[in-house]
């Protein structure tokens, strides 16, 4: 496992290989500008078809239109992945979208993540952004990854990622000048 490696059209498919199983207890909801946990059960053993019926014309137009499609492979079985949108996002319209992120199941917590969410915000500077806008399933150890990241709750949240997933909790992680 090397350097995350830019995906090719043809690959799009792979995204949907890594390991989504979890379970997960605790979900939050925002409420008054605060994060609120509440218990939740769900035993995940994969994607849900409609997650594909839904974001594969997503990935297909943000590969169109030049996004970023990040993986971390070990031989030739992805670990990771992330997919970095170009579409101006957020307030001032100065982010840009962390589309996908996922890690394999058995590889979370070794830093992984953490490696490819620098990345990613790394090419968003590059790409003349100033940081992430992202739209994060309201998992409470997804939503704690992303803030122990630098991320921060977005006060104004982007009327058309909240109409394709109005349960997301949304943040803005900003890299520094």
């Amino acid at each position: 496992m090397t350097h995350p490696i830019l995906l090719q059209q043809h690959q799009l498919d792979l995204l949907w290989q890594i390991d989504r199983s979890e379970v997960i207890n605790t979900l939050y909801r925002l409420q008054d500008g605060k994060l609120q946990p509440y218990a939740a059960h769900y035993d995940l053993q994969g994607w849900d078809p409609h997650d594909r019926e839904t974001y594969d014309p997503i990935h297909e137009h943000c590969f169109a239109h030049g996004g970023h499609f990040f993986a971390l492979f070990e031989e030739e079985k992805i670990l990771a992945a992330a997919v970095l949108d170009t579409l101006p996002r957020g307030p001032r319209q100065d982010l840009r979208q962390l589309l996908f992120f996922y890690v394999s199941a058995s590889l979370r917590g070794k830093g992984l993540g953490k490696r490819l969410f620098s990345h990613c915000l790394h090419q968003a500077k590059q790409d003349g952004a100033h940081g992430l806008y992202v739209s994060s399933i309201p998992s409470k150890n997804t939503v704690d990854f992303y803030l122990s990241q630098g991320c921060q709750l977005m006060t104004q949240t982007d009327a058309e990622l909240f109409a394709r997933e109005p349960e997301d909790i949304h943040l803005a992680c900003y890299s520094s000048p």
